[in-house]
């Protein structure tokens, strides 16, 4: 597939900013552990941007013919950089990237002043992200950091999205994380210093909470659900609230395990520890209590997954994350390896609330386990190796499904509940009709894209479509009914 087309999990809940995780409302006092006060991570006044370049690309089906806004490319390096979902990848040194923060869209550069324009090591490199209402383009706030080239160390690379990345803030909503890092040279008998200063925004650009901590240990701090985590125990860690209060333990997820449900999310045991999970006997936990909630061995099964397990026997399970409180969980069927039946779960219960299509699930498929999930949350599609699947999430009634005879179908974004974007094996980035499969529209990638990291197409909580390319961001608003 294509790199600027790859999806993973869309959408992830609950977030994990390890590697870097976050609007709501928070914020309170800026000084952390070392006793430190607000880093350099500061919003600056708002104003309206230009009107960019004219969109030279296919109509996309759904969205407006002209694009609501746009901006030229010069200068953008690219978006945040996407914890989420380059922990659910299977790319090895996959760098996801994300341009949408709720209504927001957040926009990348490196302002770094390189010696002799050589690209060589600067004093300090200078990043800066802008985030931008989604609607009309009026920049909202703009957050710069500076990071010295000498005397401050990280694990991070050199670039903005390793050093702004979107999460969640303590309520489980989207915010912004910036890490800044600083320097004090020795003076007279005082040692030379360093401190690094965390903090979040909402897409509002409003100051969410900061916390700074002073030494080398506190550069690589790992950041989830607006806590910082200060120290790793042998099956959980402490984590202290940005903007201070007192610290938490909170249990740690299987590695590689994918982020579900809102905030600190669950924790899921099996036998299996995958970038889903999955095993004849799952148990779901509350990660910040601790406390199993529950397992599938004491939840009603579905009928049709009843019917092929013997008292005694255990059905196998595959947990996968969808929205909210809500899972998908794939279980497994008698008669065939790979079958397995759909259903969305709530996660503090795992009660069945809908029973969805049988599917194939192939857990040594060389594809991304592809989870697509409308706005509204009223559709979903599917595709775990055996071909696409859609279904209505609301009432489990299957829409269609990839034929035998049919090319690949691999699900990209449902900017509309309509239109279904995806990657077609040999028609590209293909729109189809979500309730037909009808081909709506073929081809319509763009030649060349703004940075293979980000996705072709994201939508915003508002209902606007990003399409960013090398000539500029594009922004469209839904199709006018």
């Amino acid at each position: 597939m294509n790199k600027q087309m790859r999806r993973h999990l869309l959408p992830l809940t609950g977030a994990l900013v390890s590697l870097g995780l976050v609007a709501g409302c928070g914020g309170g006092d800026d000084t952390g552990k070392g006793g430190a006060a607000n880093g350099k991570a500061t919003p600056k006044a708002s104003a309206s941007i230009a009107q960019g370049p004219a969109y030279q690309g296919a109509a996309l089906p759904g969205l407006a013919r002209k694009p609501a806004w746009s901006l030229a490319a010069d200068g953008v390096t690219g978006c945040p950089g996407d914890p989420v979902e380059r922990a659910t990848s299977r790319v090895v040194g996959d760098h996801s990237q994300t341009c949408v923060l709720g209504d927001a869209v957040v926009l990348t550069e490196d302002a770094t002043t390189y010696p002799d324009n050589t690209g060589g090591t600067p004093q300090e490199y200078l990043f800066r992200a802008r985030l931008l209402d989604a609607a009309t383009g009026r920049e909202r706030t703009s957050v710069e950091v500076a990071i010295p080239a000498d005397g401050w160390s990280s694990d991070r690379d050199p670039a903005p999205a390793e050093f702004f990345t979107i999460g969640q803030w303590k309520d489980g909503t989207p915010a912004l994380l910036a890490v800044d890092g600083d320097v004090t040279p020795a003076s007279g008998l005082k040692k030379e210093s360093v401190r690094t200063t965390y903090t979040m925004y909402a897409p509002s650009g409003a100051k969410l909470g900061s916390s700074a901590y002073d030494g080398a240990d506190g550069a690589d701090f790992t950041v989830e659900a607006g806590h910082v985590r200060l120290k790793e125990g042998s099956d959980s860690g402490s984590y202290a609230p940005l903007g201070g209060g007192a610290t938490v333990e909170v249990q740690d997820r299987w590695e590689d395990q994918a982020p579900i449900g809102p905030g600190f999310g669950y924790r899921v045991v099996t036998s299996l520890a995958e970038l889903y999970v999955s095993g004849d006997r799952l148990q779901v936990g509350d990660r910040l209590t601790g406390k199993e909630l529950w397992n599938t061995e004491g939840v009603t099964l579905p009928a049709a997954v009843a019917a092929q397990t013997p008292d005694g026997d255990r059905a196998a399970a595959s947990l996968f994350p969808l929205a909210g409180d809500k899972g998908l969980l794939a279980w497994g069927l008698k008669d065939d390896t790979y079958d397995a039946l759909l259903t969305v779960i709530d996660l503090r219960t795992g009660r069945t609330l809908v029973e969805g299509p049988k599917t194939a699930l192939d857990p040594n498929d060389a594809h991304e386990q592809v989870v697509v999930l409308s706005a509204d949350g009223k559709s979903v599609v599917t595709q775990f190796g055996g071909g696409a699947v859609a279904w209505d999430a609301e009432t489990g009634k299957e829409l269609w499904r990839q034929g035998e005879d049919e090319q690949e179908i691999e699900p990209v974004a449902l900017p509309t509940g309509d239109v279904l974007y995806a990657s077609v094996s040999d028609m590209g980035l293909t729109a189809l009709d979500m309730r037909t499969k009808k081909v709506l529209a073929s081809g319509l990638e763009p030649d060349s894209s703004l940075n293979d990291d980000i996705d072709v197409l994201e939508r915003t909580s508002d209902g606007h479509t990003l399409l960013a390319t090398s000539d500029g961001v594009f922004v469209f608003a839904p199709e006018k009914a």
